[in-house]
């Protein structure tokens, strides 16, 4: 790694917290709590860790004026609290002024925008300061439609970097190289699709959130295409690494998410049943499992960077990783969000949560506890 952010571990942590703290908030029915857990504290938070991790390695130089990294990280936290412990108001004003710097710090710390991956991520960052503008202005003033705040989040920013960040996490781990032109065509069909979309939920327009979900859809399959062309056409078939084999479990979400969205915007008789599995597939399914691959890469990596790199015998990089939990990982989370997604499907909302909060729980004990041991082991050795 060329740079190592010391912020975004913390920010990973942060995001885990909020995640499990969706899953009460799930219990208790549609909510801006669960919302704001879900999309702000989840999504929100872990984008923002990644990213001030990804954008400086793909500039290859240091993020400039790093410790306004720390300061951000910090209001942001206070954010949430705010909006958690006394104001929601007040929280969501912290959050847009915080989304905003955040966006403003990325972007001029890219020089050189000419990578997909990099133009994906620079849209995920403004994204992130539009939708926190947004998130502000329908508590604010309730001109700004909140459906059109989490959209921008969710389609503008999470979408996004994941399309960004896959299109070159894959093919490194695979060790191949992903076709320009298709990695193109993904960045101009996203481009449109996110367009059209929050278009017409700030007029929220449901004929128009349908159609423009069809775009939507229409990116995420050739996305989906061309990830799976990348597999199957690999020169060396060794066996896929957890990570990609976590994204691959994620997009298969996707599709169907994006679906069900469209059917929200058309079944208004059936629009809560329908939300609570547009919300699974899209951020507990899709979102989530791909969140919880990214974590698993980054994490182990930034912390023997910081803490073992210029030790005098540092360990194997590979101790920090429990690679051998993370099949067994995969298999039982699945099951379990098929379980928790059945139980919504069916109306035990209040039961959906109890079989998803393993997953998490899981997750952490294989990523940071796995980590804090290692850390534990390595200095009473």
């Amino acid at each position: 790694m060329f740079y190592v952010s010391k912020i975004t571990p913390f920010l990973f942590l942060v995001a885990i917290a909020n995640f499990i703290a969706s899953l009460y908030f799930k219990s208790t029915g549609m909510s801006m709590e669960l919302f704001f857990s879900l999309v702000y504290g989840f999504v929100g938070t872990t984008l923002m860790g990644a990213m001030y991790q990804i954008v400086p390695n793909s500039q290859n130089r240091k993020l400039p004026m790093a410790p306004v990294s720390y300061l951000i990280a910090a209001l942001f936290v206070l954010a949430q609290l705010l909006f958690y412990l006394w104001d929601v108001r007040i929280g969501a004003g912290l959050i847009g002024v915080v989304m905003v710097s955040f966006a403003v710090h990325m972007v001029f710390s890219i020089k050189n925008w000419m990578p997909v991956t990099v133009k994906f991520l620079g849209i995920s960052a403004i994204s992130l300061a539009l939708s926190g503008v947004a998130f502000a202005l329908s508590l604010w003033t309730g001109l700004v439609p909140f459906q059109f705040a989490i959209h921008t989040l969710t389609v503008g920013a999470m979408i996004s970097a994941i399309y960004g960040v896959e299109l070159a996490w894959i093919p490194m781990l695979l060790m191949e190289t992903v076709n320009i032109r298709r990695a193109n065509k993904i960045l101009y069909i996203k481009v449109a699709s996110t367009f059209a979309m929050l278009v017409s939920f700030f007029f929220l327009n449901y004929v128009g959130i349908a159609l423009s979900s069809l775009l939507e859809l229409a990116g995420a399959l050739y996305f989906i295409h061309t990830i799976y062309s990348l597999i199957k056409n690999r020169r060396m078939p060794a066996p896929i690494p957890y990570v990609v084999s976590l994204f691959l479990i994620a997009l298969s979400f996707l599709p169907f998410g994006i679906l069900i969205g469209m059917l929200v915007a058309l079944l208004p008789e059936v629009r809560e049943t329908l939300l609570h599995l547009h919300i699974d597939l899209m951020v507990y399914g899709f979102g989530a499992f791909t969140i919880f691959g990214g974590m698993s890469h980054l994490f182990p990596r930034i912390m023997w960077n910081w803490k073992f790199a210029k030790a005098k015998n540092p360990i194997p990089i590979k101790e920090l990783i429990n690679e051998r939990a993370f099949p067994k990982f995969m298999w039982v989370a699945v099951a379990l969000f098929v379980v928790s997604f059945v139980l919504d499907a069916v109306g035990l909302r209040k039961l959906s949560w109890v079989a998803y909060l393993p997953i998490p729980i899981l997750f952490a004990n294989n990523t940071f506890l796995y980590f804090a041991k290692k850390l534990r082991e390595a200095k009473d050795g």
